[in-house]
């Protein structure tokens, strides 16, 4: 089984470039790294990177996860093909691109892109914030899932991951102290729902929410409490149509011998706050939006 070691980025594709980088510094506040044509990415902790925005022929979206030693990428790769799933190992040029030693990927049951890296890079100079958002690093990703039992196959029997709590047929899953990096919501269509980064505390959160909407960006679901991970959060529109959050506080994973728990599906499992939801993937599950 392959331990997994730290979420690392996520890979977006942007049709105007130009507009998602404007949004990743003036909405966001992260610090600009590399830009290129095709290629914009975006710097929020020690990691070099954790978003990229890709346009052109060959972008892809996917989520990027660090494990430790090249070995564990065999098992990885060795693992999805017992399960009926193709991986591949990446060129040096796809290492190079995504600034890792090594590399493979693979899709889940639902078509979502994972890789697995090796030795990513770390920026040796402090993060320099576009705005003051108080962003302290990428805290997780919520994932679309066709299939969550099918996905969690993957997750749990071959990356090691441990299932926090459901919400409905959600699933919250973790590998580190937090109460969850990854998180699979039922929908209709695969594809990354939402990217959501740690800010420093509830003022940060709340004059976030004001500075978002005196630019007019839409707020889609909080401000509110998940009652899982007891994280305050703030989810709103992007460039794309891949939803952004902030969020803070919550607990943490605690021993691994705690059960699972079962919250409700639907807005009242995942505030409760009672915070207006605007997502369809976060409705009843007999209410999931249809694909477009």
């Amino acid at each position: 089984m392959v331990a997994l070691e730290e979420l690392r980025y996520v890979r977006l594709v942007a049709d105007d470039l130009g507009r998602a980088a404007d949004f990743a510094q003036r909405m966001l506040g992260l610090e600009p790294i590399d830009r290129t044509e095709e290629l914009a990415t975006f710097r929020s902790d020690f990691r070099d990177y954790t978003l990229a925005f890709a346009t052109g022929d060959h972008a892809v979206q996917s989520v990027g996860l660090e494990v430790r030693y090249p070995d564990d990428l065999d098992a990885a790769v060795d693992g999805v093909r017992r399960l009926g799933l193709t991986a591949s190992r990446a060129s040096a040029a796809d290492c190079a691109l995504r600034k890792a030693k090594d590399m493979v990927w693979f899709s889940d049951f639902s078509g979502n892109r994972i890789e697995l890296v090796v030795r990513p890079l770390n920026s040796p100079w402090r993060y320099f914030a576009s705005r003051d958002t108080g962003i302290r690093g990428l805290a997780d990703v919520i994932v679309r899932s066709t299939d969550v039992e099918k996905d969690l196959s993957i997750w749990c029997s071959v990356l090691g991951a441990q299932i926090s709590d459901w919400a409905g047929d959600a699933a919250y899953l973790r590998f580190d102290d937090a109460h969850h990096r990854i998180a699979l919501f039922p929908a209709m269509r695969p594809g990354i729902l939402s990217v959501e980064y740690a800010v420093e505390d509830v003022n940060l959160l709340m004059r976030n929410y004001y500075v978002l909407r005196d630019l007019q960006v839409a707020v889609v679901h909080g401000p509110g409490r998940r009652p899982a991970s007891e994280q305050l959060f703030l989810t709103f529109a992007g460039p794309t149509d891949v939803l952004f959050g902030f969020v803070t506080e919550g607990a943490l994973a605690g021993a691994d011998s705690r059960r699972p728990r079962q919250f409700p599906a639907g807005p009242a499992g995942l505030c409760s706050w009672g915070s207006e939801c605007k997502i369809g993937e976060f409705s009843d599950d007999r209410n999931r939006r249809s694909p477009t």
